[in-house]
This record gives C-alpha cells, structure tokens and sequence, in this order.
C-alpha cells in the first residue's frame, strides 16, 4: 500500500453466480470476502445478486440485482475494481447466456476506464464460435487474469487471451473454515440425522445430469457400502431444491437406509459436514473440494472437465462419466478408496495448505491492481 493510502475506503464490485442457492458459488464469493477483509479492511464490497437480501444476510456485505442494467452501471460506475469472480463463468454447456453476460459486465466496466480482473477462474468448455471470438476479444482488455487450474490457463490461451498478465492460483474456497463443533452438530439435529463416530460415513453429492440409469447403479452402490460395512449414507445437497431432489430420487432406489440433509446451508456449515465424512462421491466440484480441504479421501464422478481437473490435481480417482457407470467397478473404487483412508488424509491435509496459500494469492494480487502495483 503506498504512504498516504492507509485510509483510503476501495470500492470492489464483484461479478458471479450468486444468490441462486448454490453453496460452491456462496463459497466462493464468502471466500473472496474473507481474502480481500483480511488483507484491507478497508474495503466496501458489493455483489451483482440474484437474490440480494440473502447475499447481504449471508456475506455482510452491499448487494444489487444482477438483472438490472441501471443498478449495474451505477455499481461499476462507483467501483475502483470490478472482480469477474471464481468458478466456472466462461463455460457455455450449462447456459449460452452466461459468457455474453459475464463479459458485457466486464466490457463496461473497461468502456468505463475501471481496473478489471479474472479472479480465479474456472475456463471452458467453450464451444460456440461466437463466444470464443467474445472471450478473446474481452479477455485482452482485462488488467489481470487467475485462473484455478493449469487447463483453465491453457483454454484462454488457445483462444487468443495473451495480453493480461495470466497466473495460475487456486479455488478461492480453500480459505475458509468450517464452523464450529457446536454449531455443526445442531445443524445434524435439525436434519435429523445422527452420526456414530464408529461407523463409516459415506457423503454422496449428485445434481440432475442425465443420471438414466445411473441413478439406479449408485442406489446399488449405497446399499453395498451400507450392508457391507455397515455404512452411514448421506446426501450432500450443494444447491436447493435441485441436488435435494435428485438424491430423493436415488434414496427412493435403495434397500437401505439413507440420509440427506433436508435444509439448505451456507459454505462454512456444509464445510464442517463434509469433514466428518470418510468418504465423499460426488459430482459437485465444491463438494469434493469441500472434502479435499477436511481432509476426506474422494471418487468423482466426471459430469465435467472441470471436476477431472480437481481430482487429478489432488491425485484422487475417478468413476467415470455418470452414463458410463458399471456397478462392480464403482463398488471396488469405493472400496479401494476406504482401504487407503489414513494415507489420503495426510496426503489431502498437507497439499491443502498449499492450495490455501494459492487462493489468498488471488486476493493479494486483486489488492496489488488495487492499489496501483500491476
């Protein structure tokens, strides 16, 4: 910070899928709150929101609709730094919107003489001609770009995105810390859902994607790993009432007997549950970042590039495709995964630490544009 700086209030804008319910997308934004809190508390944040009044009650911070163009030009008027944040915005397989929506906010705030950054972004896949054209051509105009894995970097590369200094960093999630005990054990009570510390736990997170018969191998899956090892099963809704209904639907498929949590939760809760797993299968990226950071062995089921990317960061294995399920396979992975627990967690729990120390990295930079140094 240079002299004369010191109470100097900046104004951050931050751009993402926020307010829709999704607990990696919460996570995300807590996270870069916390960051940017920690090192300045000088700072006024405010989020483009679906939902703003639970954006203000969950974060503490300003929020506006993000559907409102007058609101978002006032924002972006009034801002020092504009943040595109974490995740995967630049992706069209989910939404054709998302790419032109993030980058006009983008194209604006650069129209608008502001400072602009890429804040840990998750790349691609990008499929239309129209919005590879669109990335390179807004992407060059930003002053600094993070990205949360190596495949991120080289996505905007091949497409054209050379001029902004482009650093490869970590999800910004890695920051946070769960709840305490207390406060995570009455949340189990609310949902009903009791936990023996003598028995093994399996987390299942899922989210509609063309399950099929998928749906049918992991309710096989659940009732083996809770008939032969006497297993607790818990659903891990990350985004209501979506994942909430697609775990009912695989709960309706089973034998034995399960568990979901039954009310939504913000990151840090959802956090400290993941932790008491020793287990997670999941396809939620967050989900499975979640266990990462408490230390819980994983087996992902790849719905999405981005979900390979994470487990081949920290070296955990993979089911394969959701359509591509065979049942005796996922029983053995399971089962596999269970053997080398202890070892998983020590592994998990030290390359953790630096992925956290990565992903403050994407705040200490956003300061540094901030205030002047890049």
């Amino acid at each position: 910070m240079k002299k004369g700086e010191k109470d100097t209030m900046h104004k951050v804008l931050v751009s993402g899928y926020y307010g829709f319910g999704n607990t990696g997308d919460e996570a995300i934004l807590a996270a870069i709150v916390e960051s940017l809190k920690k090192l300045n508390n000088n700072i006024e944040i405010t989020a483009l929101s679906a939902d703003p009044d639970m954006t203000r009650k969950l974060h503490g911070i300003s929020a506006v609709k993000r559907t409102s163009p007058l609101n978002i030009l006032k924002e972006i008027t009034r801002s020092d730094l504009v943040i595109s944040g974490g995740g995967g915005l630049l992706q069209d397989v989910t939404s054709s919107r998302s790419i032109p929506y993030y980058l006009f906010i983008v194209y604006m705030a650069k129209k608008m003489g502001k400072k602009v950054m890429f804040y840990a972004n998750g790349v691609g896949p990008v499929y239309r001609e129209i919005n590879k054209r669109m990335i390179k051509l807004v992407g060059n105009t930003v002053d600094l770009i993070t990205v949360r894995d190596n495949a991120s970097k080289e996505q905007l590369e091949n497409l054209g995105v050379r001029k902004p200094p482009l650093l490869v960093t970590a999800d910004p999630a890695f920051v946070l810390e769960p709840v305490k005990d207390e406060k995570g054990f009455s949340i189990l009570r609310e949902n009903k859902i009791m936990l023996d510390d003598a028995r093994i736990k399996v987390g299942i997170s899922l989210r509609p994607w063309n399950l099929g018969r998928g749906r049918e191998i992991i309710a096989k899956a659940c009732d083996y790993m809770a008939k032969t090892f006497s297993a607790d099963i818990v659903f891990l809704p990350m985004q209501f009432p979506k994942d909430y209904n697609e775990s009912l639907e695989v709960m309706k498929l089973m034998k034995q007997e399960a568990h979901v949590l039954e009310k939504p939760m913000g990151p840090r809760e959802l956090l400290w549950v993941s932790g008491k797993m020793d287990l997670i299968f999941g396809m939620r990226l967050h989900a499975l970042i979640f266990g990462a950071m408490m230390g819980v062995p994983l087996l992902g089921l790849i719905y999405d590039p981005k979900v390979e990317h994470f487990l081949d960061m920290v070296k955990q294995p993979s089911a394969g495709r959701p359509g591509e399920l065979d049942i005796i396979k996922l029983c053995s992975l399971l089962e596999e995964v269970l053997k080398h627990k202890e070892e998983t967690r020590s592994f998990l729990l030290k390359i953790k630490e630096e992925l956290r120390e990565k992903a403050l990295r994407n705040a200490e930079l956003a300061l540094e544009l901030l205030e002047g140094h890049i």
